[in-house]
């Protein structure tokens, strides 16, 4: 009992842990500043929140019409081109939009964090938070998909909310990093731009696992968002458990939350001369 308390105390004592429990105190203002966040990106526009769903369902429209009208894409398993890659894209889409915008997160707030009293770690969770708007649409225009192709629904579709509080962990910890450096190093933006569009070729969401050969795939699945990629479609389409390749799981998590913990640390470092730069 003395060693639990003895270990207690020293977790407390972390600095790491404290700065989680903060994040976890203002709850309440993420979910304001988030609300606030999606209502300012459409403030001035005549058709307001209408373009959160116009946007998402053009990217799709755009696709489809490249790869199933222009290329001629076969279905796979039965399943349409179309099904299949929107399960990629959903969780794509929430990554790339999210780390754009916690990319400035600090900078595009600089009223906000000079002020000593607000908790700036919390910025990169407002983004990803609303992010989740983009993701909630494009995930009805899925469900319509699915029941337009005759594709079953079942109990692995809830899958999805495993996979995407992955994502979530993985998109805090990267927004942490690159926020924190962006303000110090304005290039970051750019190259995060760069970066995030390689990234996209470098996973299976237009493409299939299947296309590269087999001694070679051990190198795609380094990259951890085709877990989370692969795992919308397995929840969506092929119906089979997230435990099913643990191994792969396991190595997801130790990357993903290395990240976490080095985002976090990093912000909390950098995070005293943020006021200083700006």
């Amino acid at each position: 009992m003395v060693g639990i308390m003895n270990l207690l105390k020293k977790v407390k004592m972390n600095p790491l842990f404290n700065f989680l429990i903060k994040v976890y105190k203002y709850r309440s203002l993420i979910k304001t500043m988030a609300i606030r966040e999606i209502q300012t990106r459409y403030a001035g526009t005549l058709a307001g929140f209408v373009w959160s769903v116009v946007n998402p369902l053009m990217i799709i429209l755009v696709y489809w019409f490249v790869f199933s009208v222009g290329f001629k894409v076969q279905p796979v398993g039965n399943v349409p081109f179309i099904v299949v890659f929107l399960c990629g894209m959903i969780p794509w889409t929430m990554f790339s939009e999210s780390l754009m915008a916690n990319t400035n997160a600090i900078i595009s707030n600089a009223h906000l964090v000079k002020k000593t009293v607000f908790p700036t770690e919390i910025l990169p969770i407002v983004n990803l938070v609303a992010s989740f708007t983009t993701h909630g649409i494009m995930l009805v225009i899925l469900l319509i998909l699915l029941i337009f192709n005759n594709i079953s629904f079942s109990f692995y579709n809830l899958q999805f909310l495993y996979y995407l509080a992955a994502l979530a962990v993985f998109s805090i910890g990267l927004g942490w990093i690159f926020s924190a450096v962006n303000v110090f190093y304005r290039d970051t933006g750019q190259i995060i731009g760069v970066i995030i569009n390689m990234w996209f070729w470098l996973t299976p969401i237009v493409w299939l696992i299947d296309m590269i050969p087999k001694n070679y795939q051990f190198i795609i699945k380094l990259n951890p968002m085709y877990y989370i990629v692969e795992g919308y479609k397995t929840s969506f389409i092929y119906h089979s458990p997230f435990w099913q390749d643990y191994l792969l799981g396991i190595y997801f998590w130790f990357v993903c939350l290395l990240i976490f913990i080095i985002g976090g640390l990093t912000f909390r470092k950098l995070k005293p001369e943020f006021a200083d730069v700006l």
